[in-house]
């Protein structure tokens, strides 16, 4: 029995393992032993020669951090080192703020309840609105959904970055992820609440909470790869202006509420001192109340703003806003010691000209961020998107920052986020396209008098076809133009205005002669113009000896050479004589 033989060129090598992520496949060159014998070496060689941290190109030409993991392994455990990463550090930093709050009522602190307080604090910073002993809480703090969203933002940039930095490969499913994670562990946080705490719409748990991981998760991808190029694409016209614009007015919107809320903290200043000392008179107590201001101080915020744009706050019965003023029950809280609900103060209704400058702001930038020649459509739809997109958002935040609050007299907390988005569209989308289009649009209004003052248009002359004006058709127009125009033969007087002779005595009917005249003038001119054609055929068509101005037989009269040269202009112009060039003057 022959014994088999190895043949080395069919014996694969197996490659040492790489520390870390395994290297990328690649096809070398040469036949498929040669790939075979040496593939594997060489990648594995290159990769232990490659420095640490050094950049990686993908395929798409992008950098990541470290490079794109190729394998789908190690994707997904970027995919689950961001998403729990974002869900245990979001979770981690309200176990503090629980135990803090559970210390201040009084009892006793301990790690088992701290994580226990956590977890409706979790919910609470997702915007899950929960019952307590049957008693709804919708007004939720703002302050740890900030938080949260900043957590969340730098996970999704730090996973997308280390799957490449490719939007169309990557974007969607970082995103989806931190949506999906965000979702399930709020469900799962639900049914871990004690007793006497519920969630009131356990889809209300699921879909808020996707919405704040996803949009959170959309926020960082955008950060960190850019708009798809498709957006870059829409944006380099009007929509970005529209952008711009929206910056503008999105800032001067906050930077209005933070002045309207310090102003009315400065003013308000012994009010909320004493109702902090009534509602916490211990230092631990106050401790927490101070903690809860500060978790609640973006909700005043967002009370600002709508105080600003005119709609106001409401609370139960009580109502407060720059022109109308309703008094009632307040709960003993801080903030809620600013709204004047006794009286509107005097200068309140001033308020309203902050929305409007920063109308004028945006309408500005828009104005200058557009291009010289830009067409009157995109001065006005930049500044009305922008607009509408920034009350869109003012309304959210209205309808967020409110919400029920325990079924008694103080509820609803209500920041109106209806009336905030017809305001913000009113006072900062009028005052933008104003300043953005208002030239052009001026350009297109009619000026002058009213309708009926206006004079009546003069009537245009209606010159027959085939004619030109201020050229006779005939030479028989032209002799009576002469003739009536008072530029005759030499010798002969002008006519006389309205028929009368220079005694004042009427002239007598010369009707007859004229046309006698006429005629003459007309067989005068047409034996001219056959002379000078005559003439103008040559020397050998004039006699022997005779200059040619004897022979064309120009006549020494001056007007009777005007008219030569003006018949002779008509016959060459059949247009103007409208008849054939072969009938020279009927």
């Amino acid at each position: 029995m022959a014994s088999r033989r190895c043949d080395p060129d069919r014996v694969s090598i197996p490659s040492r393992p790489t520390r870390g992520r395994p290297a990328p496949r690649s096809r070398t060159s040469g036949s498929g032993a040669a790939r075979a014998r040496g593939g594997g070496r060489d990648t594995a060689v290159a990769e232990r020669g490659r420095p640490r941290g050094e950049n990686l190109r993908d395929g798409s030409g992008r950098r990541g951090e470290r490079g794109g993991p190729g394998h789908g392994l190690d994707r997904l455990r970027v995919l689950l080192a961001s998403t729990m990463g974002a869900v245990l550090a979001g979770y981690t930093m309200l176990v503090p703020v629980a135990a803090l709050l559970t210390g201040t009522g009084g009892a006793p602190v301990t790690a088992d309840g701290a994580l226990a307080a956590a977890v409706p604090m979790w919910l609470a910073a997702h915007q899950i609105p929960i019952a307590l002993n049957g008693h709804p809480l919708g007004v939720l703090p703002l302050l740890p959904t900030i938080v949260v969203v900043v957590m969340v933002a730098w996970f999704s940039r730090w996973a997308v970055l280390r799957l490449g930095g490719r939007v169309r490969h990557d974007a969607g499913a970082v995103v989806a992820s931190q949506a999906g994670a965000a979702a399930a562990v709020a469900v799962l946080a639900g049914a871990l609440l004690p007793r006497e705490m519920a969630v009131t719409a356990p889809w209300a748990s699921l879909v808020g909470a996707g919405l704040i991981g996803g949009t959170a998760a959309g926020v960082g991808v955008v950060h960190a790869c850019g708009f798809p190029v498709a957006w870059r694409r829409v944006l380099a016209g009007w929509p970005g202006v529209a952008l711009a614009g929206v910056r503008v007015a999105a800032t001067g919107l906050l930077l209005t509420a933070a002045l309207v809320l310090t102003a009315a903290l400065v003013f308000t200043a012994p009010a909320v001192t004493e109702v902090a000392a009534r509602l916490g008179p211990g230092v631990g107590a106050a401790s927490g109340v101070l903690v809860l201001t500060v978790g609640y101080l973006p909700n005043a915020l967002v009370g600002a703003l709508s105080w600003a744009t005119g709609p106001g706050v409401s609370m139960g019965v009580a109502a407060s806003g720059p022109l109308t003023a309703e008094p009632g029950p307040m709960p003993p809280f801080p903030l809620t010691a600013l709204l004047p609900v006794t009286a509107v103060p005097t200068a309140a209704p001033l308020v309203l000209l902050l929305p409007v400058a920063v109308g004028v702001l945006t309408g500005l930038a828009c104005r200058r961020a557009l291009p010289t020649g830009a067409p009157t459509a995109d001065r006005i739809a930049a500044p009305l998107t922008a607009a509408v997109v920034t009350a869109v958002g003012a309304s959210v935040l209205a309808t967020v920052a409110g919400g029920s609050l325990g079924g008694g007299p103080y509820d609803p907390v209500s920041f109106h986020g209806g009336a905030v988005f017809g305001a913000v569209l009113l006072l900062i989308g009028l005052p933008a396209l104003l300043t953005c289009a208002g030239p052009e649009l001026a350009r297109h209004v009619p000026m002058g008098n009213a309708a009926g003052d206006r004079p009546a248009p003069r009537p245009v002359p209606v010159r027959p076809r085939g004619t030109r004006q201020g050229r006779p058709a005939t030479v028989g127009d032209l002799v009576e133009r002469h003739r009536t125009s008072g530029a005759g033969r030499p010798g002969r007087a002008p006519a006389a205005a309205a028929g009368s002779e220079p005694d004042g005595t009427d002239a007598p009917d010369s009707s007859a002669d004229g046309d006698n005249a006429a005629a003459r003038d007309n067989a005068a001119a047409r034996d001219n113009a056959v002379a000078r054609d005559n003439a103008v055929g040559g020397p050998d068509d004039a006699p022997d000896g005779a200059p040619h101005d004897a022979a064309a037989g120009a006549p020494d009269d001056a007007t009777a050479a005007a008219a030569d040269r003006d018949a002779a202009g008509a016959a060459a112009d059949p247009g103007a004589a409208g008849r054939p060039d072969d009938e020279p003057g009927r």
